[in-house]
């Protein structure tokens, strides 16, 4: 998949891991070792993805936050500016549910910091900022195949670098395996997620919508089996985001507005998910039954679980907790079909009383 993703993304080179965060977590080790001990904090979004939170931990680094704007979903700058701090090795930003986010402060003002912009793209395979895929805009990009994700493998995740000191071939990776079980489980998640099915699969425990900080994990290289479906996978990769965005399309002819997030006219979105900011209350279990799903429960640094990893003084979080109470999310996988979208929309409407 090595090759296959480097022609797709028109890069030299990429790391490939068991998942986004095994990526992550192994780049970070090579950069705080190239540093010093010196820089030892990662600037987050607080409100973002446990993993990239579990991956900065696993690495023995500290977390600090800056806010996010719920308007946009894009860094407020001047949270960011309050986060100044002598020891950052790496500043985050993201591409939220494959929406092209402007990171262009962020990654200024990163430069000016003398630290590494990594651009999250986990979400955003495929994606377009103006003329650029999502990714390959900072230092290094960041990318995961896991279920959900714009390429849905099950498991995998790949970073690559626009930045030549960033020596990928020089991290040391071990073999996973053949990745039998990870393929079955990717198979099993894709016959249950037909539209019939979709009862059955809520109640299994296969931790669908589940979001979890975990630490502990492997970081292995991506397993073989997974690694050769990729490649093949590749080609399917536009086809499944076209459907994406065109069931985005129906919700948004459906929202018209209310609650929905601007998407700036040069950009092009993946829309792993179709996000909603529809206000606080429970999802009623027929809208589970479909996927809608809150995201992340909470900013990471409200998590008591993250927090002994914080550095001290990070700035207020407004945005991004009105962010953790307002969003749900809306599914757009290849099985919703546009009268599934009409059906979900309307029901969320009512639900919130968005009309």
């Amino acid at each position: 998949m090595r090759t296959a993703l480097c022609l797709y993304l028109k890069v030299d080179n990429c790391l490939l891991a068991e998942s986004g965060r095994a990526a992550l977590s192994l780049l970070l080790d090579m950069l705080w070792f190239q540093r010093g001990t010196v820089c030892n904090e990662v600037l987050l979004p607080a409100y973002t993805c446990y993993s990239v939170a579990a991956a900065v931990v696993r690495s023995g680094l500290k977390i600090r936050v800056y806010d996010i704007d719920p308007s946009n979903l894009s860094p407020d700058m001047s949270s960011v500016r309050k986060t100044k701090g002598e020891g950052t090795l790496v500043v985050v930003g993201q591409h939220l549910f494959g929406i092209p986010t402007d990171l262009n402060g962020l990654q200024t003002w990163a430069g000016e910091e003398g630290a590494i912009f990594l651009e999250d793209a986990a979400q955003g395979l495929g994606g377009l900022c103006g003329e650029r895929m999502l990714g390959t805009i900072g230092d290094v990009g960041l990318f995961s195949f896991g279920r959900g994700k714009p390429l849905p493998l099950g498991c995998g995740g790949a970073i690559i670098a626009s930045d030549r000191e960033i020596f990928l071939d020089k991290i040391p990776i071990h073999p996973k395996g053949i990745g039998c079980k990870q393929l079955l489980m990717a198979t099993v998640i894709q016959i249950l997620a037909h539209k019939r099915l979709y009862g059955i699969m809520e109640s299994l425990p296969l931790g669908l919508g589940d979001t979890t900080f975990d630490p502990s994990f492997s970081t292995h290289a991506m397993p073989l089996c997974m690694n050769r479906l990729g490649s093949n996978a590749l080609w399917f990769l536009e086809a499944l985001n076209e459907h994406r965005c065109s069931r985005a399309r129906d919700y948004h002819d459906i929202f018209q507005g209310k609650g929905t997030i601007p998407i700036p006219a040069q950009n092009k979105p993946v829309y792993t998910r179709y996000p909603v900011l529809a206000g606080h209350g429970d999802i009623p279990n027929e809208l589970r039954r479909y996927g809608v799903r809150r995201m992340y429960p909470k900013p990471i640094s409200d998590d008591v679980r993250i927090q002994p990893y914080l550095s001290s003084g990070n700035p207020p979080i407004p945005g991004a907790r009105e962010i953790a109470d307002r969003l749900i999310t809306l599914p757009t996988h290849h099985q919703i079909t546009r009268e599934t979208a009409y059906r979900i929309g309307n029901q969320v409407l009512e639900a919130f009383a968005l009309k």
